[in-house]
């Protein structure tokens, strides 16, 4: 009985979600931005490292080993001992893909769990489909978002802070306070980038600033969006470039800086494929400031 009083309260909380103790935030915005060192600054840590499954937490579009067994952990902890079994073999991807992409292992769940079981997790499969992994700025595919969707789902009363590079989270839970996360661009290359590079030798660096201008550009004006935002110039991006496997020209024609931001200098604005849809207020992770959740 324990476990069908669980379902009726995870059915509330994907109805009404601040209704049952639990606060949800993204932190959106392109990669490498600061948006899982803000959640550190004030305290709230990854789910896996946080004990008990409730209480303040981090999730991430991260699914890897670790990920894995916390998952198992949280569903054996929820009433869910068959998928939590299933899950301890299952490694080709995150165990709440499997009704879309992996049947066999969907009807094994469906014919050997309980009735119990079955009555917490169907609200959760139901959200799970391949149109809501669809963001909705772009259309752009991402089933990680799954993920995300179920471990918020599973999760005790807490603030709870999802960290995606698109907001498309918000086509599974209604009432999710969502910030644009910015890092000031020479910032952004000659510190957030440099490191990452560090860690990721192989990574594409240009990639990376294409998808940044998904959401940011760059304008002869001031934004009054970007409040504690400074007039940058061409000279200072060159400089901030260095170590970057990337030239001067190729991230002149990705941000379409023209002769006269050149000659008079540059601000942020909203604005890309995302940035253009997105009404969400914008925050700089080097501000200095914590962002109040």
């Amino acid at each position: 009985m324990k476990y069908l009083k669980l379902y009726e309260q995870f059915r509330l909380i994907l109805e009404k979600l601040d209704h049952q103790g639990k606060n949800l935030f993204l932190l959106c915005g392109p990669s490498a931005t600061g948006k899982t060192y803000l959640a550190g600054k004030i305290g709230i840590e990854h789910w896996t490292k946080t004990s008990g499954f409730k209480g303040d937490c981090l999730i991430t579009t991260d699914v890897g080993n670790v990920d894995q067994e916390k998952t198992t952990q949280l569903l054996e902890s929820k009433g869910c001992p068959k998928l939590a079994e299933i899950s301890k073999t299952f490694k080709e991807d995150s165990i709440f893909s499997i009704k879309v992409y992996y049947q066999d292992f969907y009807k094994k769940w469906e014919a050997e769990a309980s009735e119990e079981e079955k009555k917490i997790l169907d609200p959760l499969w139901s959200v799970i489909t391949e149109d809501n992994m669809k963001c909705p700025n772009t259309g752009q595919t991402d089933p990680r978002v799954w993920n995300l969707a179920a471990i918020a789902y599973l999760w005790g009363p807490g603030r709870i802070v999802f960290d995606d590079v698109r907001p498309t989270i918000n086509k599974i839970y209604d009432g999710v306070k969502e910030y644009i996360i910015y890092t000031p661009i020479t910032t952004y290359l000659s510190d957030n980038l440099i490191n990452r590079l560090k860690k990721e030798p192989d990574m594409n660096v240009k990639g990376k600033i294409e998808k940044f201008f998904e959401w940011f550009q760059l304008s002869e004006t001031p934004d009054s969006s970007f409040k504690d935002d400074k007039k940058y110039t061409i000279q200072e991006v060159e400089e901030s470039m260095k170590g970057l496997n990337i030239k001067i020209e190729d991230f002149i024609t990705i941000a379409k800086i023209t002769d006269k931001m050149k000659e008079n200098g540059f601000y942020f604005k909203k604005g890309g494929i995302q940035g253009d849809k997105d009404n969400s207020p914008v925050f700089n992770s080097r501000s200095g400031e914590n962002l109040s959740l």
